[in-house]
C-alpha cells in the first residue's frame, strides 16, 4: 500500500492476537514497529519472530493506565525510530461479570486501558503529527460498540466511545493533516477465541449464525483493513468506524443455513 514504506508506528497490545496481526502486517510494509504490551516476554517473543523475518521492530514494556507511561512510550518511539507516523490503539481489556455486582475498580480499570489510555496517546503521538502536518491514528473498536453483550457492560461502553473517540479527533485533526479513523472487528479466530470455544463460554453454533459470512474472521482482515486506514491510499478517509465482522453487526436475528442459493428465487 502507498505510503507505508519506512513509517514508524506504534502498535498497542501487540504482542498477541488481533495487536500482533496488525503489527505483523504494517512491519511487512516496511514499516518500523513499536510492539507495545505489559506482557512483555510476548512482546519479545513476537518482536524476535518477525526480525528474524528481516523485518524491523522493537519492544516497549507500557502499563497504559499511567499517562506518564504513555508519554514514555512516545519519546522512546522517538528516540529510537526519530518520528511518530502510524499509532493504532489497539490494548484492551474485558472483565466478565453482572452489572448490578460490577465493582468502581473493575470499571476503572476497564476504563483506563479501554478509553483514557488512546485518547492520551492519541494526544502523545497527535502532537507529533500535528506538528509536521502528516500522521494516521486508528483505533480498534469491537462489534459490541452497537451489538451489545450482556455481563460486559463496562466494555460495551468503552468501545462505544471508542468509535465517538475516532469520529471527533478526526474531526478536530483532519484539517491539519492528521486523520484518525477507527476498525470495529467481530468474531476474530484468536486465541483468545479458540480458548473460550473450548471452555464453553463461547459457542460456535450460537455465534455463526449470526454472521453472514458464516465463519470467524481472520486476524489478517483486519490488520489488512488497519494498513489501508493508515496507509496514503485512505486518504479520503476521517473519523470514520469500519467494521470488520464478516456482516456480523447487520443481521438482526440468527439465521442458519436452511436455504440454498436458487437464481429463481
Amino acid at each position: 500500500m502507498k505510503g507505508l514504506e519506512g513509517k514508524v508506528a506504534i502498535v498497542t497490545g501487540s504482542a498477541r492476537g488481533i495487536g500482533k496481526a496488525i503489527a505483523t502486517a504494517l512491519a511487512s510494509y516496511k514499516v518500523k514497529v513499536v510492539i507495545a504490551d505489559i506482557l512483555e516476554e510476548l512482546a519479545i517473543e513476537t518482536s524476535k519472530e518477525l526480525n528474524d523475518l528481516g523485518l524491523e521492530t522493537s519492544v516497549y514494556k507500557v502499563d497504559l493506565r499511567q499517562i506518564e507511561e504513555i508519554n514514555k512510550l512516545v519519546d522512546f518511539t522517538v528516540k529510537t525510530y526519530g518520528t511518530v507516523d502510524i499509532l493504532v490503539n489497539c490494548a484492551a481489556i474485558q472483565i466478565r461479570k453482572a452489572s448490578a455486582n460490577f465493582e468502581e475498580d473493575d470499571w476503572d480499570f476497564i476504563n483506563d486501558v479501554n478509553l483514557k489510555a488512546p485518547f492520551f496517546l492519541s494526544q502523545a503521538a497527535g502532537k507529533i503529527m500535528l506538528e509536521k502536518g502528516k500522521g494516521s491514528i486508528v483505533c480498534i473498536s469491537s462489534g459490541t460498540a452497537i451489538r451489545y453483550t450482556s455481563r460486559r457492560v463496562p466494555y460495551n461502553v468503552t468501545k462505544a466511545a471508542v468509535n465517538a473517540l475516532a469520529g471527533a479527533l478526526g474531526n478536530e485533526w483532519a484539517r491539519f493533516g492528521v486523520r484518525v479513523n477507527a476498525v470495529a472487528p467481530g468474531w476474530n479466530a484468536t486465541e483468545m477465541v479458540k480458548d473460550g470455544l473450548k471452555m464453553g463460554i463461547i459457542k460456535e453454533d450460537e455465534i455463526l449464525p449470526m454472521v453472514p459470512v458464516n465463519r470467524f474472521m481472520d486476524p489478517k482482515e483486519v490488520a489488512n483493513t488497519v494498513c489501508f486506514l493508515a496507509s496514503d491510499e485512505a486518504s479520503g478517509i476521517v473519523g470514520q468506524t469500519i467494521y470488520v465482522d464478516g456482516g456480523g453487526s447487520l443481521r438482526c436475528i440468527p439465521e442458519t443455513n436452511d436455504f440454498a442459493y436458487d437464481q429463481n428465487d
